[in-house]
């Protein structure tokens, strides 16, 4: 009797012994997954400085200079000279968005960074819609476009970039000289004073 006793106790410290190590084994496993999940969101990564470099790349980049020096002018009627500067005024604001749009699904560190970046997008597609649908310049109640006259709509866009850049430049460390923050304050207070004396008849 002692002997089968024995045995029971045996048996149920056995059974007893497998599940506390299977627990132990359970709840190694989960700690060890949170710790995974804990450095994983230790590791997010933010895109902050990446949003200013591509800025200044935008901006600084010479290929997104407009450059008309292959076209023959000369040889051209008014409207496929119209035709030559829309195309590459659409091809210059897309090739800016190119490095930008990207950062609208993108994590910041910086909530209002955040906030300029989906401005500036925004500014940038305007911009491309607006030359689209020939909007960049302006046209009077009677239909007849003022060439070599911005649009109302074009000037808000412009003074906004100047806002956004300025603003990146003066508070997040977008990387400008002195004189292209002043050169940039110059066109805003041009762009301002133009919006204001603007006659929208």
């Amino acid at each position: 009797m002692k002997k089968v006793i024995s045995l029971l106790l045996v048996f149920v410290l056995g059974i007893t012994l497998i599940g506390c190590s299977s627990q132990i084994k359970t709840t190694k496993k989960t700690t060890e997954n949170s710790d995974v999940k804990s450095k994983v969101r230790s590791e997010k990564t933010y895109s902050d400085k990446d949003f200013l470099n591509d800025v200044y790349a935008s901006i600084n980049d010479s290929e997104l200079h407009k450059d008309y020096s292959d076209v023959d002018f000369d040889n051209l009627n008014q409207e496929e000279k119209d035709k030559v500067i829309k195309d590459q005024q659409i091809l210059f604001i897309q090739q800016k968005l190119d490095k930008i749009e990207k950062y609208k699904k993108l994590d910041f560190k910086n909530a209002e960074l955040k906030e300029l970046a989906l401005r500036y997008i925004d500014v940038l597609k305007t911009q491309k819609q607006l030359v689209k649908d020939d909007k960049d310049t302006k046209v009077l109640s009677n239909g007849q476009e003022l060439k070599g006259t911005l649009s109302y709509a074009w000037l808000e866009c412009e003074d906004d970039e100047c806002e956004i850049i300025l603003e990146l430049a003066n508070n997040y460390g977008l990387k400008m000289s002195e004189q292209k923050i002043k050169d940039l304050e110059d066109i805003k207070r041009e762009v301002e004073q133009d919006m204001n004396n603007y006659d929208k008849n």
